[in-house]
């Protein structure tokens, strides 16, 4: 999720050894919109049963004055009928009050072949004074009866985008038939 351009150079493999798939990203300097060279790297392994970590890196210096440095790492875990994800990213920018961290959390419920919950939060957390911290949670519920599925989902985002005064939040049902 880096930064594109001419003579960007990439390298991403998927069976590197058991599990484990990397991928990397170089696009250099060409001095009028790719001000400094950028970069980023990732991982994700899945050789444990059930697990599945990931970790990405990266700098976007398309900017001369406002550089970012990105981050993200995330987990999930499935045991049973139980799914656990966890996420948390972090966007540093050369920019004074403009950093911004992520972290979500989510689970989920099989309840019978038929029947799934989940139950899911995040957080935008933003340095800026100016700005509230943006909180979102979401419940749903999915049933499938032979060709037919039925899922309904209630979400709420408290502080959309940072703004004290934008909160929202929604129902959505539907009926899906497969033919």
């Amino acid at each position: 999720g880096g930064t594109g351009g001419n003579n960007m150079f990439t390298y991403s493999n998927s069976s590197l050894m058991d599990g484990l798939k990397i991928s990397a990203s170089y696009t250099p300097s060409d001095g009028a919109t790719q001000v400094e060279s950028s970069d980023d790297y990732g991982f994700e392994y899945t050789g444990v049963d059930g697990l599945k970590i990931g970790a990405a890196f990266g700098d976007d210096n398309t900017s001369s004055t406002a550089g970012e440095s990105k981050s993200t790492m995330y987990a999930v875990y499935t045991f049973d009928s139980f799914s656990v994800g966890f996420q948390a990213s972090e966007n540093d920018s050369e920019t004074a009050n403009s950093d911004v961290d992520f972290t979500a959390l989510g689970v989920s419920y099989a309840v019978s072949d038929d029947m799934s919950v989940s139950l899911n939060t995040s957080t935008h957390e933003y340095e800026s004074s100016t700005l509230s911290d943006q909180e979102a949670m979401g419940v749903s519920v999915s049933y499938t009866m032979g060709s037919m599925t039925l899922t309904a989902n209630h979400n709420s985002v408290d502080n959309v985008a940072g703004t004290s005064t934008n909160d929202r939040s929604g129902y959505a049902m539907s009926v899906a038939f497969a033919f």
